[in-house]
This record gives C-alpha cells, sequence and structure tokens, in this order.
C-alpha cells in the first residue's frame, strides 16, 4: 500500500528548495546516500556534511539556479519520483538552462519518515532507462496531477497539522484568500504559513471531512467540507460546512479561496473553470 505521508514529505522538501531554502535537514537520514547520476558533476557522498558540501558546489557554479516540481509519482511504498524543469544560468557559460530544455528528476528513497537515498538526474531519460520506464521515455512526459487525490492530501495533511506538508502542496505565489469566510488574503507561503500556525494553534482538535470533492477541468476544483473543532481552553465544539475552491498549475496550488456559502462556491469554481476552458 503506499504512503501519502512520503509524498507529502517529499513535497514539503522541495517546497522548500522552490524557495531557495536550503537551510533543514531534518528530512535526511545521517548517513544518507546522495548520487548525482548524469551532468556535468556526477558522483556519490554519504553522509550529511558530504551531501550538504556537494549541494553548496554545485549551486556555486549557477546564478540563481531553481528546480522546479513539474509531476510526483509513488514507484512504491519507499520510493518517489519527482520529474523536475530547472532555472539558472551558468556562471562561467552564460548559458541558461531553462533555454536549453532540460528536463531532470530526482528519485526519493524513503525509510521511517526519512530520506535515506537521494538521486538527482539532469537528463530525465536517464532515470526513466534506470528505473525501468524506458517507454515513457518518449511518450508525452507531463500529465495532469489528479486534482482530486491533491485535494484530498491537502486535507489529511491539515487534519494531521502537519504545516510543512500542507505547504509543499502550494505555489510559493500562491494566493489564499478566505476573506468569504471572515479572514483575510494571504499572498505567499510565508504569509499563509502564519495564518495556518495562528488557526492550528487556536484548536486543542480540529478535523475536516470532504463530503464532496470535484474535479471541474482546467485545474479548477472545489470540496464541500464538514468541519468541527473545539477551541483551546473550551470544553465546547465548533460545528460547520463550508466549501474551498482551488486552482493548480503544475500540480501545486496557485489560489484558494474558502467559502462559507456552498452555492457561492460551486457557482465561482464553475466560473472559474469556463474561464480557464
Amino acid at each position: 500500500m503506499m504512503d501519502s505521508r512520503n509524498v507529502d514529505l517529499v513535497r514539503s522538501i522541495r517546497a522548500a528548495w522552490e524557495r531557495g531554502d536550503y537551510s533543514s535537514a531534518a528530512w535526511a537520514d545521517p548517513q544518507i546516500e546522495y548520487v548525482v547520476a548524469d551532468g556535468p558533476s556526477p558522483g556519490t557522498w554519504k553522509g550529511l556534511p558530504a551531501m550538504a558540501e556537494a549541494m553548496r558546489e554545485a549551486l556555486s557554479a549557477w546564478k540563481g539556479l531553481r528546480s522546479q516540481a513539474d509531476e510526483y509519482r509513488e514507484l512504491d511504498d519507499e520510493r518517489i519520483l519527482v520529474l523536475l524543469g530547472f532555472r539558472g544560468r551558468g556562471k562561467a557559460s552564460g548559458l541558461d538552462v531553462e533555454q536549453l530544455g532540460t528536463k531532470g528528476a530526482e528519485v526519493f528513497h524513503l525509510r521511517d519518515g526519512k530520506v535515506t537515498r537521494l538521486v538527482l538526474y539532469w537528463d530525465r531519460d536517464h532515470a526513466f532507462a534506470d528505473l525501468g520506464l524506458e517507454e515513457q521515455a518518449t511518450a508525452e512526459e507531463s500529465t495532469t496531477p489528479d486534482l482530486e487525490e491533491l485535494l484530498r492530501r491537502l486535507i489529511e495533511a491539515s487534519n494531521r497539522r502537519d504545516l510543512d506538508a500542507v505547504l509543499g502542496y502550494l505555489a510559493p505565489d500562491v494566493v489564499y484568500d478566505t476573506s468569504h469566510s471572515g479572514f483575510g488574503i494571504y499572498t505567499g507561503v510565508p504569509a499563509v504559513r502564519g495564518f495556518l500556525e495562528d488557526w492550528f494553534s487556536s484548536y486543542e482538535e480540529f478535523e475536516m471531512v470532504a463530503e464532496e470533492i470535484v474535479d471541474l477541468g482546467n485545474g479548477v476544483g472545489y470540496t464541500i467540507l464538514r468541519q468541527r473543532g473545539r477551541p483551546v481552553g473550551s470544553s465546547g465544539e465548533i460545528r460547520r460546512r463550508s466549501a474551498s475552491v482551488g486552482l493548480s498549475v503544475n500540480g501545486l496550488f496557485v489560489r484558494l479561496t474558502t467559502y462559507s456559502d456552498i452555492d457561492e462556491a460551486r457557482a465561482a469554481a464553475e466560473r472559474l473553470a469556463q474561464e480557464r476552458g
């Protein structure tokens, strides 16, 4: 059985990297094996200090190097494949890696909530070949992520209060609009983090259950939720129904809007889907 927590962990790691934040290694096993399978500086490194040094050296050769996840795939219960695009310019050559059309991949090996092996491929076809997925190297590589699955996992991560996992499903410049529910509009992952930290900390108990999840196509979907929670310091329980409308691009939510009025949410989602059709 696949473990969605592995995908959540990998998403949270990559969300930080895509913001340029490499400060945390809490996700890594101390004896992690880091492999660069191809590209300008292939090699294998063992342990956290060696991996950190290899990453620093690789980043130093580029100006503004960033990688962005195009897709996440669960290969089995211990491996996650991430398909990557790159941005940046070589300091010596001046070449723009994005204009070269470079498409890469990473394979995360996980056990007991830690990454034990990480393999980077600059050549996506090389990754497919190593994984026995050669037929996909010539097939259409970009597939639309399952929006219903993304929404379901977002709810599961929220119920666990796994903030890093929740933020791993959001684009760096996400807009989280809670104004229809009586709160504010939060732009960017740091602002959303602050709001959610306050929200989670205000409840002793909190749970969301999806009554309905609908994928309208064109990256637009909505979910109808039943929520219950017990505020800190209270013996009473709050129950409410609400809805959330999501817009996803390349497997990351660029906009999430919450509504107290279910019909208003449905109408807004349908309009958005039509506009993007």
